[in-house]
């Protein structure tokens, strides 16, 4: 048997940590990919861009930095 709970938007709790910065992967070209964010933090180099992505990811979840949209964007080379 189970019970129907009634949840008001004033039960919750606001969150208390707020995004320090945003982290981003940059893509380099091929095998060359980093993950950076604006806190200052700055992953390894890597040659796969999904475990830049999991860096990006890893990082926001520890230091609750927000992560961007879209989350890999490509270096412009100059």
């Amino acid at each position: 048997m189970s019970v129907a709970l009634v949840v008001e938007a004033g039960d919750f709790p606001e969150p208390a940590a707020v995004a320090l910065g945003v982290v981003a992967v940059r893509d380099y070209g091929f095998a060359r990919s980093t993950a950076a964010c604006t806190c200052g933090w700055t992953g390894q180099r890597r040659y796969l861009k999904a475990a830049a992505e999991q860096d990006a990811w890893m990082h926001s979840i520890h230091a609750s930095c927000a992560v961007s949209v879209p989350l890999v964007m490509p270096a412009i080379a100059s």
